[in-house]
C-alpha cells in the first residue's frame, strides 16, 4: 500500500479522504433503502479496483529497469486485472443482481477517484501546465 500511495503522492491522501466520504454517503443511502447488507459488496468492488491499481503500479515501478521483467509484467498484468475482475463479478452475480451492481459501483468509484486524484496531483505538481 505504501508503494501504491507513493505513486499518487498527496493524491493518495486525497483519494483516501474522498473514498471515506463517498463510502459514508453510499452506506447511508443503502441504509435508508433498507439494503444495508450490501455495504460488503461495495467493499468487494473497492478491493477489486485496488487489486487492479496495485498490479498497474507494481508493473510500472517494478519493471522500469529490467526489460525481461517488463515484458513478463506486460503479458501477465491484463490477465490478472481482468481475470480477477471477471471472477469476482461472476461470484457477485450469483449472489444477487443488487450485489453485482453495488460491486460495479464500488469498482468504478475507486477507479475514478484513483485516476482523478493521480491526474490532479500530477497537474498540481507540474505547476498547472
Amino acid at each position: 500500500m505504501k508503494k501504491f500511495l507513493s505513486v499518487y503522492g498527496r493524491g493518495g491522501i486525497w483519494m483516501i479522504h474522498l473514498l471515506a466520504v463517498c463510502t459514508l454517503i453510499f452506506f447511508f443511502v443503502l441504509l435508508f433503502q433498507g439494503r444495508g447488507e450490501l455495504i460488503g459488496a461495495l467493499f468487494v468492488g473497492y478491493f477489486t479496483a485496488a487489486l487492479c491499481c496495485w498490479t498497474m503500479t507494481n508493473r510500472m515501478s517494478g519493471a522500469a529497469f529490467d526489460e525481461k521483467k517488463a515484458v513478463r509484467q506486460f503479458r501477465r498484468g491484463p490477465f490478472i486485472r481482468f481475470g480477477s475482475l471477471a471472477a469476482i463479478l461472476a461470484i457477485m452475480a450469483k449472489i444477487s443482481s443488487s450485489a453485482f451492481f453495488v460491486t460495479i459501483v464500488g469498482y468504478f468509484l475507486f477507479m475514478f477517484l484513483a485516476f482523478g486524484c493521480l491526474i490532479a496531483s500530477r497537474f498540481l505538481k507540474s505547476g498547472g501546465n
